[in-house]
């Protein structure tokens, strides 16, 4: 986009179109050179063409810029008032200077709703304060229309702007439901700056909102969020139960099982309670199975019960398991992972059995790759894995077995050349390995 001269079709164009566009238009103007734009000293002629008008007001010399800015305050195209608002933020004082007085005797209430987008997009050219300003002062009357602002960034800054102008009504409501998760915690931090709402936001607030209202409420309060979904909340809780002189653990074991009480009882438990994360496995709920093998992981690293959840139809639990397994040679062999790249397993399951395999030791990790690299599904795995180990491996410094030596040799031949040689030389080397 803007990667050539402009015409008059494109001006149309950009004058029609979102005003945002002008600031990349102003950045890529002075991305390629155009000979006939170096103007002779600042003159622009009687009646320059609106297109060369418009490229002189983003030209990388201020006496040009200084020239078009003059031509446009006089003039009534519609991409004046744009151009003006980008020259506000122009690193040349007496450019900025006149695109500032020039821009203020056009600026009109319809012009300055129609020009919010660029506004916003304007002022994080960190110049000075003089376009943040002239959001604030207009903000009262446009509030709407700058809450509604398309860019996600910008709408972000006209929320924090309007903090002070906003009902507390309303800053709930966004608070609670705003698409945008960074906006919602902007709205009810507000809040709980003043102490208003605590409860209803941690009911219904983000989860940075609901732990910091979990601090401005007593403990009974407290325990009952020790289940929350977040675990950002969930520790927060625990840390103020401990506080308290309580024990996280023991709430957990009291509490009906759900996702965020088994996540809790593997985050605070011991040992002992092993078994009523294990009993949890065969849950229905593929969560709560993910966060029982999670807190397993923790506390019975060990646990031979997690292993069968390998075939798991959840892949989220299946992640948590791989995650279990990795380096326990111990809990599954070579040949139970081999059976799980069958073609007609799941796909995630057959991706566990091949991490797990890469895991083990260099020599089956190549033949993983090397075996895998005509399959449908996992083929551009084993290809990308492939080129890492070409990139990355110095060295191999032990010896694989006779048959599995043999295998690799014989699924180098249909492998490009220099992979094939890189894999023979190490191959070769292993020979003289004990």
């Amino acid at each position: 986009m803007f990667d050539a001269p402009l015409s008059f079709e494109e001006l149309e164009s950009l004058a029609g179109g979102d005003v945002r566009r002008w600031a990349d238009f102003d950045l890529a103007v002075r991305r390629w050179w155009r000979p006939d734009l170096v103007f002779r000293g600042a003159g622009l002629g009687r009646r320059p063409p609106r297109e060369v008008l418009a490229e002189a007001a983003c030209h990388g010399d201020g006496r040009v810029r200084q020239a078009a800015v003059e031509r446009l305050a006089a003039g009534r195209q519609p991409e004046a008032l744009p151009l003006l608002l980008i020259r506000c933020v122009d690193w040349v004082e007496p450019v900025r200077a006149a695109a500032r007085a020039a821009t203020l005797s056009k600026l009109d209430d319809s012009a300055l709703r129609a020009m919010l987008p660029l506004i916003a997009v304007l002022a994080r050219r960190q110049v000075d304060a003089w376009m943040t300003t002239l959001f604030r002062d207009n903000l009262p009357r446009m509030l709407d229309a700058a809450l509604a602002l398309e860019d996600r960034a910008s709408r972000r800054w006209a929320h924090a702007e309007a903090l002070g102008l906003l009902p507390r009504e309303r800053l709930l409501d966004i608070a609670r439901r705003d698409h945008d998760l960074v906006v919602r915690t902007l709205c009810g931090t507000a809040l709980l700056d003043r102490g208003e709402f605590v409860g209803e936001l941690l009911a219904a607030g983000s989860p940075k909102v609901r732990l910091r209202a979990l601090t401005l409420v007593g403990e009974a309060t407290v325990e009952d969020h020790l289940a929350d979904r977040s675990s950002l909340v969930r520790s927060m809780a625990q840390a103020l139960v401990l506080k308290a002189g309580g024990d996280p653990a023991a709430h957990y074991r009291t509490l009906p099982a759900s996702p965020g009480a088994i996540a809790g009882l593997g985050e605070t438990g011991t040992a002992e309670d092993a078994w009523r994360l294990e009993q949890h496995l065969a849950d229905e709920r593929p969560r709560v199975r993910a966060f029982a093998v999670r807190g397993l992981r923790r506390i019975a690293p060990e646990s031979a019960a997690v292993r069968p959840l390998l075939t798991d139809p959840s892949p989220a639990v299946t992640r948590q398991v791989v995650a279990f397994l990795r380096g326990k040679p111990a809990l599954v062999g070579v040949p139970a992972l081999r059976e799980l790249l069958a073609p007609g397993l799941p796909r995630h399951t057959r991706r566990a059995g091949a991490a797990l395999l890469r895991d083990r030791d260099t020599w089956l990790r190549l033949h993983t790759n090397l075996t895998l690299l005509p399959d449908a599904d996992l083929g551009a795995d084993a290809e990308q894995d492939l080129r890492s180990c070409h990139q990355h491996l110095a060295g191999v410094y032990t010896k694989p077995p006779a048959r599995l030596r043999t295998e690799i040799e014989t699924a180098c031949t249909g492998l490009d050349p220099a992979t094939a040689r890189w894999i023979r030389s190490m191959l070769g080397s292993a020979r003289f390995r004990a």
